[in-house]
């Protein structure tokens, strides 16, 4: 196809099909790579710092994976923007290479930690890239499918990362299991660096110093608090500091962005009614994740009495449906714009479902329920994938492209992080009063709610901006 062709159909960056065919597998083996990274160093936590004689900073170290991905997530998108998304995926990715390799081979505590920080920052720079991309690059009809893929990267990524990290340990690889994933990761680089010419802006580029300082404070100080109140009570001294520290950072950043001349987080972005419902169901749809890949395999391990073997295959199913749906779902969304927003409907009401059913999780329930109940998950994420950010790109300008995108990722890591918090409190009320069963089900059923908020989010609200355009 040429160049002038694919530009007539709204290629935002029009390239020849062996470029472009470059840039969309190597959009795969980033998210490859990403997946593989978070479900494999997840899996090698405990052993590594087993072997460091370190498991009392096995909470920090949790924090600290998950805090350098949720700062950089946002700024990352603004960096993509000002210095182009060829050099941002190149720096970045050789910067998170580079971290793992280190962290392959180093065994003293705090180097490591620092590590794990620095790679999880690198990772959050590009972690929106590839979504940002395949819209980039493909003609708007041809984006559902571009995602859909992406989707089957992330699931074929989490559940071959752990197998894998778990066989070469089992193997006395360790090192081996750290490193694997930086394969797809430098395959993907290679790729996007061979086949994606940087775009970046003409104009001279002013950094958002103030703002990038003020989210890091932010985010660091509510993040921190967050994880440590279910701890260490949410009224005690040093969680009321960080949340103050946190709020008050978010109303200087807020300051800082209205007067800035390239803002890091444009708050125009929040006067659009669409982009915000948007936003918000991407948050209330996130929710389920850490009930269904924590509280789940508790449910079957305590209520259930099932094996270990088996609380460890219950997402076996949802897994197989998400490497094969979503490409066909990309093909139906893509059929007529509606169907966005009835994917959307379907997938958060799918999950609300689930839920529901399994909110009465007693010794009596079936373990197949549970394989049931977590294959329509596969099937509402499938949908999800397809049709939720193809829809928040679709109603941002060209220029706030990457931002926009990043932020759409922040929000399903903001949802994650919330909702590890308000469940376990819930979760450790409950128990406490009526033992696991009850416990695991208050959580089941506060994630049916959230997800049913969503579903009426959609119905209500997304629906008649998408009916209106």
């Amino acid at each position: 196809m040429s160049e002038s062709s694919e530009s007539k159909s709204g290629a935002a960056v029009p390239l020849p099909r062996k470029q472009k065919n470059r840039v969309q597998w190597g959009c795969v083996c980033l998210m490859l790579s990403i997946a593989m990274f978070g479900l494999s160093l997840a899996t090698l936590q405990e052993p590594i710092l087993r072997e460091m004689d370190a498991m009392q900073y096995f909470s920090l170290l949790s924090i600290l994976s998950t805090l350098g991905l949720a700062i950089m997530t946002p700024i990352g998108g603004k960096l993509g923007d000002l210095f182009g998304r060829r050099n941002l995926v190149l720096v970045s990715g050789l910067i998170c290479a580079a971290c793992s390799i280190g962290m392959g081979f180093i065994r003293a505590l705090w180097p490591f930690m620092l590590l794990r920080l620095l790679l999880g920052a690198a990772q959050g720079a590009f972690t929106a890239a590839p979504y940002i991309l395949v819209r980039e690059i493909n003609e708007p009809k041809a984006v559902p499918k571009a995602m859909g893929l992406l989707a089957s990267a992330v699931a074929l990524g989490s559940f071959g990362g752990s197998l894998i990290a778990g066989f070469l340990t089992d193997l006395g690889q360790l090192e081996l299991a750290i490193l694997f994933p930086v394969l797809p990761l430098l395959i993907g680089v290679g790729l996007i660096a061979a086949g994606l010419p940087n775009t970046r802006r003409e104009a001279a580029v002013s950094i958002d110093v103030p703002g990038i300082i003020a989210l890091t404070i932010s985010l660091s100080a509510s993040l921190l608090a967050l994880n440590t109140a279910p701890r260490s009570g949410w009224l005690a001294p040093g969680v009321l500091l960080g949340f103050a520290i946190g709020i008050a950072a978010l109303f200087w950043l807020i300051r800082v962005e209205k007067n800035a001349q390239e803002p890091l987080i444009p708050l125009h972005l929040f006067r659009n009614s669409r982009y915000n419902a948007l936003l918000w169901v991407s948050f209330l749809s996130y929710f389920y994740y850490i009930a269904m890949n924590y509280y789940t395999p508790l449910a079957v391990l305590q209520v259930l009495g099932g094996s270990t073997a088996v609380s460890g295959s219950l997402q076996l199913p949802r897994t197989v449906l998400i490497i094969a749906l979503p490409a066909l779902c990309g093909l139906w969304v893509s059929k007529q714009p509606r169907n966005n927003w009835i994917a959307l409907a379907v997938s958060t009401g799918l999950v609300a479902v689930a839920f529901l059913v399994l909110g009465f999780t007693s010794p009596a329930t079936p373990v197949l329920l549970f394989y049931l109940t977590l294959a329509l998950t596969g099937v509402a994420e499938s949908l999800r994938a397809v049709s939720l950010t193809p829809s928040a790109q679709a109603t941002l300008e060209l220029h706030d492209l990457g931002v926009g995108t990043s932020l759409i990722n922040f929000a399903n890591s903001l949802s994650s992080l919330i909702a590890s918090a308000f469940l376990g409190i819930l979760y450790d009320t409950r128990t406490a009063a009526n033992g696991v069963a009850a416990g695991v089900n208050i959580v089941f059923l506060s994630t049916a709610v959230v997800s049913l908020a969503g579903f009426l989010l959609v119905v209500l609200v997304v629906r008649r901006h998408m009916e209106r355009k």
